[in-house]
């Protein structure tokens, strides 16, 4: 993959563009990019958005950034129902498959407005320009879905752009989780590399 230094530089460019902010010039799509990178850089990439959503302010790049951890939403949902300390034991007896069951019915994922969707729609600043960074997909994964998250979200979040930092491959159209494992299709999300290889703003 790309340098990820010229990767990082290249988005801080990206996201200070008006066009990307307002989302404009993406024929009537939504605003949804996956940046995909090797697993083994995750605690740079951790590093490096955090960077950015310390300076990436209004008064900076007329947008605040706004980062979501999916792994940490969801332990904070669960943990407020009251259902995490139950969750080893019902594994032990009943098997991953079904706590993944469980969970995704405890979060409401098969519903557009999810507690995932619900949680980071009520966080954003309506009144204030805004981009959101969605990690801790791999942490997360195979609990949550990340195609999932995104077919739910674009249907509520359709005005704010939205970046999700993927651990593995993204070509356009298939996700493919630590570059080996098939996580499912998706083809709403620009690719951030194609989008920079195509045009630069």
């Amino acid at each position: 993959m790309a340098d990820l230094e010229e990767d990082f530089r290249r988005l801080r460019d990206k996201i200070a563009s008006p066009s990307f902010q307002q989302n404009h010039g993406l024929s009537n799509e939504v605003g949804y990019y996956i940046f995909d990178y090797d697993p083994k850089d995750e605690l740079r990439v951790r590093e490096a958005v955090q960077n950015i959503a310390t300076t990436a302010t209004v008064a900076t790049i007329g947008a605040n950034v706004q980062v979501f951890n999916l792994y940490d939403l969801v332990i904070t949902i669960l943990k407020r129902y009251g259902y995490v300390e139950g969750f080893a034991d019902f594994e032990q007896e009943y098997g991953t498959e079904q706590l993944i069951h469980e969970i995704n019915n405890v979060l409401e994922m098969n519903e557009e407005r999810n507690l995932i969707v619900e949680e980071i729609a009520a966080a954003v600043d309506a009144e204030e320009p805004t981009i959101i960074f969605l990690t801790g997909v791999g942490q997360v994964f195979p609990l949550l879905r990340s195609h999932k998250v995104l077919n739910t979200m674009n249907q509520v979040i359709d005005k704010v752009p939205v970046v999700m930092f993927y651990p593995g491959k993204y070509d356009g159209l298939h996700l493919s989780m630590f570059g080996e494992i098939k996580d499912d299709n998706y083809y709403r999300a620009f690719g951030l590399r194609r989008v920079w290889n195509e045009h630069e703003d």
